[in-house]
């Protein structure tokens, strides 16, 4: 590899070509590129832990530097602001959540048996996160904007997967999945609005909300299988 040496003379600048360690250059490059993305990476899931503990609107930048012992230099250096953060955290949390269900998908029987795996460790997750956490989301354009971007085809991708509980006898014939899907997916909004995520827990709300719309949808094999599975955890 070279690199231009630029020299001043009378007559203008020049430009010399000299060599360098091409093999060294690019070690040296992909050794801080691997450096920076750790410590985004290192960032990324502390913020999420405390976003999801303290709420967005609690936690400062400030508050993710000192908890990383890091200077708040460094950390606009990664990010350029707390949305930009905030952004990255949605992004790797959705990409978890993606590599997760594959697996789940892949060790399922039926679709059902898939749901309820998902349910409890949903309820799970939601008793660990804040309210706040979900309402403050909102405030923030680019994180509005990017969730607006998938919801067309995170829809698309649940409606076709729930068909298939029907052809495997597990949901009714008829059921528009289209109409159930947005309705879920507009439930917890509404509980956050209305301040029902105030007075109970994400894991109550969770329960006493999707939960009957999917019974609500079953066959006589599928309300088996769902009222089976609250029966062994205890109503959860």
């Amino acid at each position: 590899m070279y690199i231009c040496i630029t020299k001043p003379t009378p007559a203008g600048a020049k430009c010399y070509m000299a060599p360098t360690n091409s093999k060294s250059y690019m070690t040296g490059q992909s050794q801080t590129n691997t450096q920076r993305e750790d410590a985004r990476n290192s960032v990324i899931e502390t913020a999420t832990q405390m976003f999801h503990a303290q709420g967005i609107r609690n936690v400062t930048m400030d508050d993710i530097a000192h908890k990383l012992s890091m200077s708040k230099r460094t950390l606009y250096q990664l990010f350029t602001d707390k949305e930009d953060l905030l952004l990255a955290c949605v992004i790797k949390h959705e990409g978890d959540v993606r590599t997760h269900l594959a697996a789940i998908i892949s060790q399922s029987a039926n679709v059902l048996d898939f749901l309820l795996i998902i349910f409890k460790a949903k309820m799970k997750e939601f008793d660990e996160i804040v309210p706040d956490f979900f309402a403050d989301l909102t405030k923030y354009p680019r994180i509005k904007e990017h969730i607006a971007r998938n919801k067309q085809q995170q829809e698309d991708e649940a409606v076709s997967f729930l068909e298939r509980g029907i052809k495997q006898g597990l949901f009714r014939e008829g059921v528009n999945f289209r109409i159930i899907t947005r309705l879920l997916s507009s439930t917890m909004e509404v509980c956050i609005q209305n301040g029902l995520a105030d007075q109970y827990s994400q894991g109550e709300i969770f329960l006493n909300t999707i939960l009957p719309y999917i019974r609500g949808c079953a066959t006589l094999k599928g309300v088996e299988m769902i009222d089976h599975f609250l029966a062994e955890n205890n109503a959860l």
